[in-house]
């Protein structure tokens, strides 16, 4: 009975018009047959007080003190108690004796089991309503830590990597070393102030990808074939952060950048639907590109299984000369 939606004034103020409304009704219908006006009031008000202390008992008291508990045969017996007692105060001390003694107990003990009744079912759906809704939140709370552990395995791994890129340009002098530090600081930015929430522009994180296929292009003395396209872009785009990150990181990682091709392609149709492939020439396929980057795979599988359940496909293939990632996000 209790509504966390609605103010507590108004809770209460729906259970008095409750049973204002139930007495007149009862009102209505018991001057029909009974004559005298004040016999029709004292059966309204002994049945609205002996309907609403077994509501109220049963639905505040035995069942979250008892029945919750596990005391079974203790609630039985309290609940038998219980209405016998306030039937029969109901009939002796108010005096709402009708024909014989026993149809009087019969039909004053109907609208109190009426009620035990109806309090007991609502009692138990508010219950299980209330349990549902503990699990979902709990699954939720479990699902954003999940979501916020990976994500910082994912950072500090990817910041790692381009700082000792960034260090080994310094050490030997490279004239590409300020360019770099100022891509770093623009990848970083994003990261850290575009990654506040779960999803962010798909522009801003092409744009972080740009930097990223750039900060690598300086570092390399080799120079790769790497060519990355992207069209049916919109401002109204919004993706996993960073969930292209890892993708990234092991074509140039573990591709050959020698004489070999990085290929990226990611395309938005018409139906919201994201298109994302990166292909790179591979020196020694032995052992495979999955297997190199474990974590790294294992970590963004977790995170698509999360954010877009049900809502993506994730196609690896490995061949002697080259590694292939298929990617398909639903963004409707």
């Amino acid at each position: 009975m209790k509504n966390n939606v609605i103010s507590r004034p108004v809770f209460y103020a729906l259970h008095v018009l409750f049973w204002l409304c139930y007495g007149a009704i009862l009102f209505a219908s018991l001057s029909n047959w009974i004559e005298s006006s004040s016999e029709v009031w004292q059966a309204v008000v002994s049945d609205v007080l002996t309907s609403s202390s077994i509501a109220y008992l049963n639905y505040y008291l035995l069942l979250p003190k008892l029945y919750r508990k596990g005391r079974y045969s203790a609630y039985i017996l309290a609940s038998i108690g219980m209405v016998i007692i306030i039937v029969l105060l109901r009939v002796n001390l108010l005096g709402m004796t009708h024909r014989s003694v026993t149809y009087t107990y019969f039909i004053r003990s109907v609208p109190a089991l009426g009620f035990y009744l109806i309090t007991t079912v609502v009692w138990f759906f508010a219950n299980l309503i209330k349990a549902q809704r503990n699990e979902i939140e709990l699954r939720n709370s479990q699902l954003a830590t999940e979501l916020k552990f990976l994500k910082l395995q994912l950072s500090p791994h990817f910041l790692f990597n381009t700082l000792n890129n960034v260090y080994s340009m310094a050490y030997f002098k490279d004239q590409n070393t300020a360019s770099a530090i100022l891509k770093l600081s623009e990848m970083m930015r994003h990261m850290l102030y575009e990654g506040q929430g779960k999803f962010v522009s798909l522009s801003k994180e092409i744009s972080f990808m740009e930097n990223f296929i750039e900060l690598w292009r300086l570092k390399l003395d080799e120079k790769p074939n790497i060519i990355f396209k992207h069209k049916g872009v919109s401002d109204n785009h919004q993706i996993a952060h960073l969930i292209f990150l890892v993708f990234l990181e092991n074509a140039f990682k573990h591709g050959n950048t020698i004489d070999g091709t990085i290929e990226i392609n990611l395309h938005v149709d018409a139906a919201n639907q994201l298109f994302f492939t990166i292909k790179n020439d591979v020196i020694d396929a032995r052992k495979t590109a999955e297997e190199e980057s474990g974590v790294g795979l294992s970590n963004v599988k977790k995170r698509l299984n999360l954010i877009y359940p049900g809502k993506h496909q994730l196609k690896l293939e490995q061949s002697p000369t080259s590694f292939n990632v298929e990617l398909t996000i639903d963004l409707s």
